[in-house]
């Protein structure tokens, strides 16, 4: 018998001793009730009062075994910690033992104790009774932890580990097809903040006026000319992005299933909307402010809708960029129809106008495209007819609280459906620290 099957027993074991103590208690509690009426000036000679010693006896011997059970199957928990595969206590991810190699936070979260304790108290039948609660969160990635997992390319989630339950299927899940790559936050500035706000000193309108200045003579003193800066103060909110799975309470003895739930949609998901929010958030509530919504930037008016067009406007968005900031944009990006435009164009050197040689390179081989030095990538959150370029580095994100995941069965009527709640969430404030660092191009100023 391996020690899961045996801690399984022993939680059972716990349970059946700690539901006879109750009753036993119940019986003491009552048992004393009906002394406490009896009539009599000697207590000790009622019939009632050995009814009582006999019903504490029986409770002090019921809690004796109760905590004897209770004891076993904390050892048992102990020496799984021990000899489980590698992996963190509770709330802490190991360090990365090379490049490239981290404990995923699907695979910190089913080595926790909060996991564990529930996992080994779910009968091998479905249909169990038993009532989680709310567990407490676990923390799965502190801030440091979490930029790596949001900047970082997603883990490889689909290995099995030698775990308790093997599971009756192909265990892991399969990925939805389509899913956008998360490119914006390799290029950002990841932070971190102990604050619930993030307060900056935004350089707002420089007016340089410098210029040469001839000497000063008698009678005739020359003043220096003053340029203007003017700044403005701006705060950045920390806000929580959250969401949540349910699975069935079965489903929680197969760990590589729940490990691969968590990586795979759970992780996933928190950054597919942070990714969401630095290009498209609206600011509004408890939505980050993304570069599309923030005021100041540099504007490009479209010009049109073919390639050659959106070539020459984004030529102008680097310029305005490069004259505003000193320096050029890194990346721009597009919507899909726009880098379909792009990726399809033809140049002119053909018998007809548009039917030479791709300028971007056959779309049947993967060929970056770039303007000016400024590459080009898809993008699937900008609104339509609208591209966003930048020097990336210039929007920043500030991790408040690191990833945590917690589990429970309150949420409506989770615990008759024998379902629970699987919540991950994180804290983080973001905005662009230098405005004129970016630029759009859309047919209207917004």
């Amino acid at each position: 018998m391996d020690l899961k099957t045996r801690a399984r027993k022993l939680r059972e074991q716990s349970d059946t001793k700690n539901a006879e103590a109750s009753t036993r208690w119940d019986e003491l509690v009552g048992a004393r009730e009906v002394l406490g009426s009896v009539e009599s000036d000697d207590l000790t000679a009622a019939p009632e009062f050995a009814t009582a010693q006999a019903a504490k006896t029986a409770y002090d011997a019921a809690a004796t075994e109760a905590r004897t059970a209770e004891d076993a199957y904390k050892g048992v928990l102990e020496l799984m910690g021990t000899e489980a595969p590698e992996g963190a206590p509770q709330g802490r991810v190991r360090q990365p033992d090379a490049a490239g190699d981290r404990t995923s936070i699907g695979e910190a979260f089913t080595a926790s104790d909060v996991f564990r304790t529930v996992a080994a108290r779910i009968p091998d039948t479905p249909g169990s009774k038993l009532q989680i609660g709310t567990t407490e969160s676990v923390p799965v990635a502190d801030r440091d932890q979490a930029r790596a997992i949001l900047r970082g390319p997603q883990a490889a989630i689909f290995s099995t580990p030698a775990e308790v339950v093997a599971p009756d299927q192909k265990p892991g899940i399969r990925p939805l097809p389509l899913l956008p790559p998360l490119t914006v936050l390799d290029l950002i500035t990841m932070a971190t903040t102990d604050s619930t706000s993030v307060k900056w000193i935004r350089e707002n309108v420089f007016t340089n006026n410098a210029a040469e200045v001839a000497e000063s003579k008698a009678g005739s003193e020359i003043t220096k000319p003053e340029s203007a800066l003017t700044l403005e103060p701006v705060t950045f909110d920390v806000t929580t992005i959250a969401h949540w799975m349910p699975a069935s309470k079965q489903s929680l003895r197969d760990v590589a299933g729940v490990k691969s739930l968590i990586d795979a949609k759970l992780e996933w998901g928190l950054r597919r909307r942070l990714a969401t929010q630095v290009i498209n958030g609206d600011g509004i509530g408890a939505n980050l402010l993304g570069i599309c919504n923030t005021p100041g930037i540099g504007h490009v008016d479209r010009s049109g809708s073919d390639a050659e067009t959106l070539i020459e406007d984004i030529y102008d968005g680097v310029v305005t960029i490069g004259d505003a900031y000193g320096e050029a944009p890194n990346v721009c990006f597009v919507g899909r129809a726009d880098y379909k435009v792009l990726r399809f164009a033809r140049d002119n050197s053909g018998f007809e106008a548009g039917t030479g040689g791709y300028i971007f390179g056959a779309p049947r081989s993967v060929n970056a495209i770039e303007v000016e030095g400024c590459l080009v990538l898809p993008n699937f959150d900008l609104p339509s007819g609208m591209s966003i370029m930048g020097i990336w580095r210039e929007f920043a994100v500030w991790i408040h609280e690191g990833m945590t995941i917690g589990m429970s069965d309150s949420h409506a009527d989770y615990y008759v459906k024998n379902l629970v709640a699987i919540l991950a969430e994180f804290s983080a404030a973001a905005g662009a620290m230098e405005t004129v660092a970016f630029c759009e191009i859309s047919a209207a100023e917004y």
